[in-house]
């Protein structure tokens, strides 16, 4: 095997791993729903996909699943805010579900922005609610 297909080789089974590392280190998860065509969410801890942890109680993920995932799928997963860098996903690339790992180390208040895409048109939008670690 070449370096050049070993170092995403590696980083992928990085990711794999972050589920247990989530429900290990301080669940619960968090589920979220997400009607594509409207960008309303459902599940989270407020049932509007808006997300609240105590800060620092540990890994936390986030699964986002689209409702109607027949002619839309997820184009990408964006992070803005205080913490954001304490945030990454997995999946996306026009799946119907990503998840989310909030590694939970501090405080954080980061709109995530989940890109939806409509398969058969390429329209895309930009769907955004909230994780909080108070």
């Amino acid at each position: 095997m070449r370096r050049s297909e070993l170092v995403p080789r590696l980083l992928f089974a990085g990711l794999l791993s972050l589920p247990a590392l989530a429900a290990a280190q301080g669940g619960p998860d968090f589920k979220v729903g997400l009607d594509p065509e409207t960008c309303a969410f459902s599940g989270g801890s407020d049932g509007a996909g808006n997300v609240e942890a105590d800060a620092g109680s540990g890994n936390k993920m986030i699964q986002v699943r689209l409702d109607d995932p027949r002619d839309w799928g997820i184009a990408e997963v964006r992070f803005d805010g205080d913490g954001a860098d304490q945030m990454v996903h997995a999946g996306g690339g026009e799946a119907h579900v990503v998840n989310i790992f909030n590694r939970n180390s501090g405080p954080a208040d980061v709109k995530y922005s989940v890109v939806v895409q409509n398969k058969a048109t390429g329209e895309t939008r930009d769907c955004d609610p909230r994780i909080i670690n108070r």
